[in-house]
């Protein structure tokens, strides 16, 4: 099992590159479907980090929809 900080960077680095891929704004993403890959691997992969935080770190966040 790996420390949960590995898994909150990987939280927070897609999160980056979500906000990365969808600063051009919704018209710019829609027209895109490599960007729309790109964001929903990222989110893909954000939920499956979530799924692997302790639940001592989840419940350190009870205001969290994890």
């Amino acid at each position: 099992m790996k420390d949960d900080t590995v898994y909150l960077r990987h939280i927070l680095e897609c999160i980056r590159r979500i906000e990365e891929n969808t600063a051009g704004g919704r018209e710019v993403f829609i027209a895109s479907h490599t960007l729309q890959d790109a964001v929903l691997r990222n989110l893909q992969t954000l939920e499956e980090s979530t799924r692997h935080l302790s639940e001592a770190t989840k419940s350190a966040r009870p205001g969290m929809d994890w």
